[in-house]
């Protein structure tokens, strides 16, 4: 258990070198299905779908590794407040969450559970409705529901200390 003293900001940061192997695969993917799709004994139904496929692939991909950056979150007990900053090429984007927004805190997943990976992420549920999804992406343990339970408790005991 993280003791929280009413000083100390819990500051995470994405990983920029799994997000770059991210977008690597995205283009080796992308790419594959893109030059696939020219296979001649393909039917025609199905060159088109790998194709497309194949473009958003790759032009995600490529726009993942154009842009580049990458995410902080800051928690900080003191000025009781959630920052999301997303910082890129073309600049640096900033959200602030105050805690008296936050009316609760969960484990969120992306994926299928049977047979796919599933991503987990850290869900702040706001007073008006909104959900705001945290460590998603290029964050370390994004696989791992432990560590993403243990993200969510952290983030509770601050919540807690307000």
């Amino acid at each position: 258990m993280h003791t929280v003293s009413s000083s100390s900001e819990w500051i995470t940061e994405s990983s920029e070198g799994l997000q770059t192997l991210y977008g690597i695969g995205g283009v080796l993917v992308g790419g594959a299905l893109f030059f696939g799709s020219r296979i001649k004994s393909l039917e025609p139904l199905t060159s088109s779908a790998a194709l497309i496929l194949g473009l958003v692939i790759l032009g995600i991909s490529l726009a993942t590794l154009v842009m580049g950056g990458k995410q902080v979150i800051a928690v900080d007990p003191r000025r009781k407040r959630v920052r999301l900053q997303t910082l890129s090429r073309f600049g640096t984007k900033t959200r602030v969450i105050p805690f008296s927004q936050i009316k609760d805190v969960s484990v969120g997943e992306l994926g299928d559970k049977e047979g796919g990976s599933i991503s987990y992420h850290v869900a702040l549920h706001l007073k008006d409705g909104k959900d705001v999804a945290l460590f998603v992406g290029a964050f370390e343990g994004t696989y791992d529901r432990q560590v993403m339970d243990a993200r969510r408790r952290r983030l509770d005991e601050y919540l807690q200390a307000k």
